[in-house]
């Protein structure tokens, strides 16, 4: 049978940023509801802008974020409970 630690299963650092070779953009598409896309630049030679792919990875990669592993993520969308549906 296997000893389990007594320490609690968190983990203390979680890996954040940008990823290289391109940056966090986003589209807002309604009031408060932005679209993330991921901005990839091209070598410099193909004369090409970066293309956009979409990117769902999260608030990690974005360089404005900085994660609370104890709170956890902030609600992603606030104006859901205040609908009157």
């Amino acid at each position: 049978m296997n000893v389990h630690a007594k320490r609690p299963l968190r983990p203390e650092t979680v890996t954040t940023g940008p990823i290289q070779g391109s940056r966090k953009v986003y589209a807002e598409v309604a009031p408060g509801i932005r679209v993330p896309f991921r901005e990839i630049a091209l070598s410099k030679e193909s004369g090409e802008p970066p293309v956009r792919v979409y990117d769902p990875s999260g608030p990690y990669t974005d360089s404005a974020f900085t994660p609370d592993l104890a709170a956890g993520l902030p609600p992603a969308r606030t104006w859901l409970a205040h609908r009157a549906n």
